[in-house]
């Protein structure tokens, strides 16, 4: 399998540096600037098919709980009044096996976003998701094929925001593209508890989900990735 990838590193980072040089103002500033830091325990449920070979991995909800492996996600969010600018970083490591076979995944996911606060509980966002993904499959299968695949989607989403008193809020983040431009589909959906438990900065408790459905190719060639990851997520941010 591939271990690293840059363009997801570089962009993040590329964002922060610029995001860091543009939040030193007043407290009053129409500026502002999240940093998050987020692990998350991942695991995969779906079909998976690598230079033709097709493998159904479609487990149940306790074998997903099994087969939990490692990621993590990094965002930054520079805003000004009510428009925002946001760079997401996902990396995901996932296995599952059923039937004899195992399939493996990393993924690394960026996604820059435009957003817009309709009211002080909504924003609207638009942008687009880079994929890229190493698959590998181990069982009774010659030579284990792997192979990987990029691409773009656009989404669009919605993050809504209910607050529980004065320290703690519930949210969901949630969006939807692909619509045949690379995947056919894909969305994703973070339910999370918020707690400011200081002026500036915040804890985050929930669950994610995030549903891809990307062919390519043929015969040998052919790769498939219809596969629903989701897990728990704990993060913390930094407020600017």
């Amino acid at each position: 399998m591939k271990t690293t990838r840059f363009l997801p590193v570089a962009a993040l980072t590329g964002t922060l540096i610029l995001a860091t040089a543009s939040t030193r103002a007043a407290e009053n500033s129409p500026w502002h600037f999240d940093l998050s830091v987020y692990g998350l325990a991942a695991g995969m449920s779906g079909d998976v098919a690598v230079r033709g070979v097709p493998v159904d991995v479609d487990v149940g909800f306790d074998d997903i709980w099994d087969n939990l492996k490692f990621g993590a996600m990094g965002s930054a969010r520079l805003g000004y009044q009510k428009w925002t600018l946001s760079t997401e970083v996902i990396f995901m490591d996932l296995e599952t096996t059923k039937n004899s076979f195992t399939a493996e995944a990393e993924q690394w996911m960026v996604q820059p976003a435009l957003e817009y606060q309709v009211c002080p509980h909504l924003g609207l966002y638009a942008g687009a998701r880079y994929n890229s993904i190493d698959a590998e499959l181990n069982g009774p299968i010659i030579g284990n094929p792997s192979g990987t695949e990029s691409w773009w989607d656009p989404i669009v989403g919605a993050r809504v925001s209910l607050p529980l008193g004065e320290k703690f809020s519930f949210n969901v983040t949630g969006d939807v593209g692909g619509f045949g431009v690379g995947s056919d589909l894909t969305w994703q959906a973070f339910p999370y508890l918020n707690w400011r438990f200081a002026r500036h900065a915040s804890l985050q408790a929930g669950y994610r989900f995030l549903y891809t459905d990307y062919e390519n190719g043929s015969g040998a060639t052919y790769f498939k990735y219809d596969i629903l990851s989701s897990g728990p997520q704990l993060g913390v941010t930094f407020h600017f």
